[in-house]
């Protein structure tokens, strides 16, 4: 059986030592099929550098206004029809893209992750539904939407609705041994699902991100110019998930 192309899709600003954790889990893969990482980096003080055949990064001088605008750009170079959500602050275990190519079948414009990898600050708060992160998505459903709405925070949520009204959705439920997407909350900077929707008494999303940037670059906290990026983990989250596992099982079996 021929698998199919599977095309992740990462848009960042100003977050190279979260992108590198990202990468990292993207080029770790154990998917036997073609696969691809855009990334679209509009933080025009950063020109990042990465040399591998499976991922292809995109820096660009100016700021885009929307999110949404940003999403789309992502998108549109994405070369499969299978679209997975690769945020900059997320990670992967290895089975990741191999859980999509198992669940994301003929009949499915959108997956969601019913099992998947709570991970609060230091450690796993739990295994389970972890709600719209690392969406999966058909291309041609999203230009049959009309693609992401021209909006900043909340964008996600606008963008979801008009894809599960569109049809086709799927809430992938297995065994939690299984997990292979880490949604990753606190500590780990500025995160914009904590900052709800744009509103007309305050500064959008876009302009608050980037002052907060600004404001770690002029304290040489974020490094200007030309970065040759170097995937890593700064944790062995493969290990932390297995022994977790492992505690879960013992407690099972405690009378």
């Amino acid at each position: 059986m021929t698998l199919p192309l599977i095309s992740a899709k990462c848009i960042t600003y100003g977050r190279i030592h979260l992108l590198e954790e990202s990468i990292y889990s993207f080029i770790n893969q154990d998917y036997n099929g073609p696969k691809e990482l855009i990334i679209v980096n509009d933080y025009p003080l950063q020109k990042l550098i990465f040399d591998h055949p499976d991922v292809r990064i995109y820096n660009l001088d100016t700021t885009f206004d929307t999110i949404g605008a940003k999403e789309n750009y992502a998108t549109e170079l994405c070369q499969g029809d299978i679209i997975c959500q690769w945020d900059d602050d997320d990670v992967a275990l290895p089975n990741h893209l191999t859980n999509v190519a198992k669940y994301f079948t003929n009949n499915v414009n959108i997956l969601h992750w019913k099992t998947g990898v709570f991970f609060n600050g230091e450690d796993i708060t739990e295994i389970g539904w972890i709600g719209n992160s690392g969406i999966v998505f058909r291309k041609s459903a999203w230009k049959a939407i009309g693609g992401h709405p021209l909006e900043n925070a909340g964008y996600d949520m606008t963008f979801i609705e008009a894809l599960n009204k569109y049809g086709g959705r799927l809430f992938a439920n297995f065994p939690k041994e299984e997990a292979s997407w880490f949604y990753m909350w606190g500590g780990r900077g500025y995160h914009m699902s904590g900052e709800g929707f744009d509103t007309p008494n305050k500064v959008n999303v876009i302009k608050r991100h980037s002052a907060h940037v600004e404001n770690l670059r002029k304290k040489g906290l974020i490094p200007e110019g030309e970065f040759i990026l170097k995937p890593n983990w700064t944790r062995e989250y493969d290990v932390i998930f297995a022994e977790h596992l492992l505690k879960l099982a013992q407690k099972d079996q405690t009378p």
